[in-house]
């Protein structure tokens, strides 16, 4: 206990062991009356929250003697120099100078880290702004918080602030900056897709409104065999939970997807509500559909409070999925009388960003790469504070059951464009699903228990036929399924 009677952190106390004590012991803190007391033991807490985030730390190092600091840290070959404040005025350009004296007696390659509850003058953001050769971060109360309720965060945070300022010039501060940063809609195009969908009238669409449900299923016009290698042994699996926590979000790890060379010309994706759900091909229709969340849904009798995003595509000489639940978006002004549809929130004409919550890709390739660059730049970006591990498959990545030419309804079709003889080909369907429990049709033996109430299918022809040559009548052929950890991932073949 300290001499005023609040609890302390020094060597006496017990220790921290879980990360709800760090939280605790923050809030104990605030609420401390010896402020001489309260920094040792702030500087007991940063100690902690640095060492479950995996770093070596050492608390008043000689790294820059004869002037002390309070904490040095390492993760890996990062190195970085820290003084804690926590007083009442914004650190100023005095404490600035400071820690920037002792950076000067350290090696180049340690970066200064200042960490300020009461946050920071603007003169010392322009400073370091302006002065980036000795590089400094700075970590307020916000960036605090969520380092003490996940410090697993920690190494991502510093990452990221650091590369903002040497890249860009930018100083991070706070989650109100982060999510400014992601308010940002990246710039550059996605890849256009090369497959086509025209509704039943011959019209082409960005995507489909089809009969829906949620189903752990996403539809695919080709599953990615990952058993392809020779030698003994499967693939791998790996998942990497996504920090994502609205739509925009959803949008920058999209294009973060393309720019690490990660996406393809056809991903498929689904957003799945009660009764009703979109199906597209391309990275782009899916933006666009989710911007036009308000027009879908007001287009739904009944909709639910929430919808489920189902993605798939191929990389690596495998394939990934993603899926995350997005809050239903609210009924658009045009349907409440009396509101304004010139802007929302932000004053413009953009949507308003849905939230998200359970977002996760998993991954499914034909071994461990021996190079996981793309892979780990991935995860640092977009990766939430869980490790991640390749995981061997247990058995056979995809299993196949062969269908014996049950019938089926086309809802749309999926067209490729021939370059060299200019003819359009339909080389995919999407139908009815009349093989649920629900359907019109009985369940098929080896109909795949996840592809229950999904409401329609989706299906790649075994041969392809020109768009003005239909044919009188298709059927199914057969089903072939891979399942990463929250998908399975079917592509079922027609016939015609």
């Amino acid at each position: 206990m300290a001499d005023n009677g609040e609890p302390s952190l020094d060597a006496d106390a017990p220790p921290l062991t879980g990360v709800s004590d760090l939280a605790d012991a923050y809030t104990r803190l605030s609420a401390a009356g010896d402020p001489q007391r309260r920094g040792k033991d702030f500087e007991h807490l940063l100690q902690r929250a640095f060492q479950l985030a995996h770093f070596e730390v050492e608390l008043d190092p000689r790294i820059a003697y004869p002037r002390q600091t309070d904490l040095s840290a390492r993760y890996g070959d990062r190195r970085y120099l820290l003084e804690a404040k926590w007083q009442a005025a914004k650190a100023d350009m005095d404490v600035l100078g400071g820690l920037r004296d002792r950076l000067r007696r350290t090696s180049s390659d340690v970066v200064g880290v200042l960490v300020s509850i009461s946050g920071f003058t603007r003169t010392v953001v322009e400073e370091i702004r302006r002065e980036r050769q000795i590089p400094i971060l700075l970590v307020d109360q916000q960036d605090l918080l969520v380092a003490l309720r996940e410090p697993a965060t920690l190494p991502g945070l510093l990452r990221t602030k650091h590369e903002a300022l040497i890249t860009h010039g930018e100083v991070h501060l706070g989650e109100p900056v982060r999510a400014r940063q992601a308010a940002r809609r990246p710039d550059g195009a996605l890849p256009a897709r090369d497959l086509h969908l025209r509704d039943a009238r011959g019209e082409q669409r960005p995507y489909l409104t089809v009969p829906g449900g949620f189903a752990p299923v996403v539809f695919a016009t080709a599953v990615t065999d990952v058993d392809w290698s020779f030698g003994r042994g499967r693939g791998v699996c790996m998942d990497i939970p996504i920090q994502a926590r609205t739509t925009d979000d959803l949008r920058l790890l999209i294009h973060g997807l393309d720019e690490l060379g990660l996406a393809s010309a056809r991903p498929t994706w689904t957003l799945q509500q009660n009764d009703t759900s979109w199906f597209g091909i391309g990275a782009g229709e899916l933006l666009q559909a989710l911007d036009n969340a308000q027009q879908r849904v007001a287009e739904l009798a009944a909709p639910h409070h929430s919808e489920q995003l189902v993605y798939c595509d191929t990389a690596l000489g495998g394939l990934y999925t993603l899926m995350a639940v997005v809050t239903a978006a609210e009924p658009s002004p045009e349907q409440r009388p009396g509101e304004s549809s010139c802007s929302n929130s932000r004053g413009d004409a953009t949507p308003d960003p849905l939230l998200v919550w359970q977002c996760q890709l998993s991954f499914q390739l034909p071994g461990t790469p021996l190079d996981a660059t793309a892979l780990r730049h991935l995860h640092e970006r977009f990766g939430a504070t869980h490790s991640v591990y390749f995981r061997h498959l247990d058995s056979t990545a995809t299993k196949v059951s062969w269908l014996d030419q049950q019938p089926v309804e086309p809802l749309a079709s999926i067209v490729e464009h021939e370059p060299i003889t200019g003819q359009d080909f339909v080389v995919g369907l999407v139908v009815h699903d009349h093989y649920s429990v629900n359907g019109q049709h009985a369940v098929l033996e080896g109909w795949p228990l996840e592809l229950q109430d999904s409401g329609f299918l989706v299906c790649a022809l075994a041969d392809h036929h020109p768009v003005s040559l239909p044919p009188e009548s298709y059927w199914l052929d057969g089903v072939r399924t891979a399942h990463t950890s929250d998908l399975a991932v079917a592509t079922i073949r027609a016939g015609w």
